[in-house]
């Protein structure tokens, strides 16, 4: 019930942004991205931190992500509405009393409504901030390698991303970017944009 009451507002907002303009500006960009240190990653950490003080160590810890795909309508040239779209993954072995007990496979869905703010336009590069804030939606599987049953767990979460400070440059419909900030695309990210 949540997942549609979620899907409606994103489908209100998306038709929010549809007032008349000009046809030959180009008002439309799609993002392809990935980043480092977001905070799906940060919780993982913690949750190891917390679980060490109770006999809990890991090997083989791996992070994958976040990627990232972000539409954005610009009702201005200096203003865009959109959303960010991300995928994480996490897996790690947990060892008890010298011996791998379980395995940890967590995996990371997140939508995150969003809004651009372009500081700089120019003919073939550009600087801008965004923030954006909405869900993600977890699923944690913990395989134990003993007679314990398997367990798994889905959550919905509140997330948020904002990048102070982003740079574009390339060509009129496709440009590089990287960017600097805090949150579920991470504290720095990087891709490319295609605008139309």
């Amino acid at each position: 019930m949540k997942i549609k009451g979620l899907l409606a507002v994103l489908a209100v907002f998306a038709l929010m942004s549809v007032p008349a303009q000009a046809q030959d500006e180009t008002r439309h960009e799609i993002a392809l991205s990935y980043g480092a240190l977001s905070n799906t990653i940060w919780v993982d950490a913690y949750s190891n931190v917390i679980s060490s003080m109770f006999g809990v160590s890991y090997d083989k810890s791996n992070y994958v992500g976040p990627f990232g795909l972000e539409y954005y309508y610009h009702i201005t040239p200096l203003f865009g509405i959109g959303s960010v779209f991300t995928y994480a993954s996490f897996t790690q072995n947990a060892i008890m009393n010298d011996h791998v007990s379980w395995k940890d496979k967590n995996s990371y869905i997140s939508i995150l409504p969003s809004v651009k703010f372009n500081w700089l336009r120019r003919e073939h590069w550009g600087l801008y901030s965004k923030v954006a804030a909405g869900v993600t939606l977890s699923h944690c599987k913990t395989d134990h390698l003993g007679e314990k049953p398997n367990e798994s767990n889905n959550e919905v979460m509140f997330n948020f991303h904002a990048s102070a400070i982003g740079v574009e440059g390339g060509s009129d419909h496709i440009r590089g970017f990287a960017e600097l900030g805090i949150g579920e695309q991470g504290i720095a990210l990087a891709g490319v944009r295609f605008k139309f």
